[in-house]
């Protein structure tokens, strides 16, 4: 169950749709995976005219459906249509979804990790449309009650969005940007049932590492020689511990010093299925933002991040870890707002 300090409007709501064992019924992991991953198949093979029946077939009515900056809460499958869906599609007529990682876990949750490819045919969020093909990353944590999708959390990678649209609103990421980020063993979509036991010991490997994170033994954790970081634009992916230590870890110790102060490894849900484990938190992370991080000058601010955590275990070692992340939102909490910038950069261009 998700932890509730600090939690909120967050932990009230989860509570109210999920928790209350008592009035519903549930499907097990395994269902719950089948159906959110026959939705996405559905979609995948849908036109903008039965787009919104399908959604209906398979979303709650009263879902409650937590996105990126600048879209944020969507409340109810109307809504949702309305505000995500049918802008996206308009935006990416041809869109589809690769899922790369699908697993289940606390009977109702279904985590992935994957893209969306199409034809950015139409500006979208004020970002101007290129007629070329776009991939987006994605995270995703959904909830599924009584056979539909009651509860989601989706980072689509919308700075990567704008940096495909041909603007460097942050400095240059330190890692590699637009990767490809199947898993090595390209196992990760879990479609059949997996030992218990693995997914707890992943789980348990993950989070005991993290608790490391600012010591000398969080090394210990890893597959240090061949292991992968995938993280969000502005950040990029990175190879070997080093690189994650040298271009990650540093830099945020040095910008947001209070990591675990205010609060940190706040999780509106935690699953394990197998080789995998994965986290969601809105936010997951709050601490001071106390020098400069990304090309943002130190604000004072407390910095928020919106995150999901992927990891794949290789034995006793991590090998794998994915972290999808809200940077719109985290820039924001920093007080910088990367849609004025884009807007700035939009207007100097059509003056020239």
């Amino acid at each position: 169950m998700a932890t509730e300090v600090g939690l909120g409007k967050v932990t009230a709501r989860v509570r109210t749709l999920i928790w209350e064992e008592s009035t519903m019924a549930s499907n097990t992991v395994q269902e719950n995976k089948a159906i959110v991953w026959e939705f996405w198949q559905k979609l995948n093979d849908s036109q903008a005219n039965d787009l919104a029946s399908v959604i209906r077939s398979y979303v709650d009515e009263d879902v409650s459906w937590h996105g990126p900056q600048p879209i944020n809460d969507l409340n109810g499958v109307e809504a949702l249509i309305s505000g995500f869906w049918q802008p996206l599609l308009e935006s990416f007529p041809d869109l589809r979804r690769t899922t790369d990682i699908l697993i289940g876990g606390h009977e109702y949750w279904v985590g992935a990790i994957g893209y969306f490819t199409g034809t950015f045919a139409k500006d979208w969020l004020g970002i101007p449309a290129t007629g070329s093909e776009i991939r987006i990353p994605f995270g995703e944590m959904s909830a599924v009650y009584d056979g539909k999708i009651r509860l989601t959390y989706i980072i689509p990678d919308v700075l990567d969005v704008i940096r495909q649209a041909g603007f460097q609103l942050v400095p240059p990421a330190l890692g590699k940007e637009g990767t490809i980020t199947t898993p090595m063993t390209k196992d990760g979509v879990l479609l059949t049932a997996h030992d218990d036991a693995e997914g707890a010991k992943t789980l348990a490997l993950a989070k005991t590492m993290c608790r490391a994170l600012d010591t000398a033994e969080c090394e210990g954790f890893w597959n240090a020689g061949t292991m992968m970081w995938y993280g969000p634009s502005g950040i990029g992916a990175l190879r070997t511990y080093q690189e994650f230590e040298d271009f990650h870890c540093v830099p945020f110790r040095t910008a947001l010093p209070s990591y675990g102060t205010i609060y940190a490894g706040i999780h509106v849900a935690e699953i394990g299925e197998g080789n995998y484990t994965a986290w969601v938190g809105w936010p997951s992370i709050r601490h001071y933002h106390s020098a400069e991080y990304l090309g943002c000058p130190p604000s004072g601010n407390i910095a928020e991040w919106r995150l999901m955590d992927f990891y794949r275990r290789e034995g006793d070692e991590i090998i794998e870890n994915w972290v999808p992340v809200d940077m719109i939102h985290l820039f924001l909490t920093m007080g910088v707002d990367l849609f004025a910038r884009l807007n700035s950069e939009i207007n100097k261009r059509r003056e020239k």
